[in-house]
């Protein structure tokens, strides 16, 4: 009996040793920094794949920037787009078949048709400058016009794409499309301003910090907690100038104008469950202003919180359960998206 006792005890320990390397290797939390897209990308994830699933979040994100993306990069598909070719892969095509039907359905708020007005204004380059009426003018004359019939291409004269407004988001597609598949248990990508959030647990809540507008990159306004989703944040903070008169330049632009948009925010966040559609929805709620965004919010079936000039925060999370948003800045008035 007591030899009996002494085995029982030890395959015991065996069970216990092996449990406990099994819960270390399904919670193992690996992470990494990198630059792409002009930004940082910040990567944090937990799961028994997760060494290799980091690998590879890095590997897809590169190969966006580099290989698809990139204006700049004489190796991309949309620089050669943009100089000239027609053809284009199927993972491009089906991109910009996104693109344009969601500048019919913004109205034309959203529109990738402005790489020659971006350029025009040069925001967010030493050669930044407020172009005369009739540049701009010239810059947005076709940049509608633009066409994708299956994996072809048609550019107007004059009209170049910049699909810098959905590039962000469309990484954080990218990474969820790896996390999931190598079933990570918990993961937090973080692309400049579009996030992935991604868990396994049922009901797992994130808690996400919507920036100050009018603060330093680190400092809050509010929390958001919600769950599983992709959330993006465009402001009027992050790439301006000022010419000599003291006036105030933003890089998001009203394409149907060509001058940076004029709708009463500073910020706009949106979350849903596409990166890509997040990240494009909050350029175009931009330019919208809140009524008009409502519709396209619902179209898309996303949420979002808008900071105002006067500062207020509107949002239409106030029917959702659980998923909350608390303001942490007193100077910052909290109201609901009628």
């Amino acid at each position: 009996m007591k030899k009996k006792g002494i085995v029982l005890a030890a395959v015991a320990v065996v069970i216990l040793a092996a449990v406990i390397v099994c819960d270390f290797l399904f919670n193992k939390t690996v992470s990494d920094t990198f630059l792409a897209m002009n930004t940082t990308v910040s990567a944090e994830l937990t799961g028994l794949k997760s060494e290799a699933a980091l690998a590879e979040v890095k590997e897809k994100i590169l190969h966006l920037d580099e290989k698809l993306l990139s204006r700049t990069n004489e190796n991309s598909e949309i620089y050669s787009v943009n100089n000239g070719k027609t053809e284009v892969s199927n993972e491009l095509a089906s991109l910009l078949s996104v693109m344009k039907q969601l500048e019919k359905n913004s109205g034309g708020a959203f529109c990738i048709g402005v790489a020659q007005l971006t350029d025009l204004w040069g925001i967010g380059t030493e050669y930044a400058r407020v172009p005369d009426e009739a540049e701009i003018k010239a810059a947005i004359e076709n940049c509608y016009d633009w066409q994708i019939d299956g994996n072809t291409v048609y550019l107007p004269e004059g009209v170049k794409l910049d699909l810098g407004a959905v590039g962000k988001g469309e990484a954080c597609d990218h990474a969820n499309s790896t996390v999931s598949f190598k079933n990570c248990k918990e993961s937090v990508v973080a692309v400049g301003g579009s996030v992935l959030l991604h868990s396994t647990v049922p009901k797992a809540l994130f808690k996400v910090g919507i920036r100050d507008p009018l603060g330093e990159a680190n400092e809050y306004c509010a929390v958001l907690e919600i769950g599983e989703a992709c959330v993006s944040t465009s402001g009027n903070y992050e790439r301006f100038f000022e010419d000599e008169r003291g006036n105030r330049y933003h890089h998001i632009f009203d394409p149907s104008t060509g001058y940076p948009a004029d709708s009463g925010l500073m910020s706009v966040t949106v979350v849903t469950q596409s990166g890509t559609i997040s990240d494009a929805l909050s350029t175009a709620c931009f330019v919208l202003g809140i009524e008009k965004s409502l519709p396209l919010l619902e179209r898309y079936n996303a949420q979002a919180v808008f900071i105002t000039e006067d500062k207020q925060i509107i949002t239409t999370y106030g029917e959702l359960e659980n998923e909350t948003i608390t303001v942490t800045n007193d100077s910052y008035t909290l109201g609901e998206a009628k």
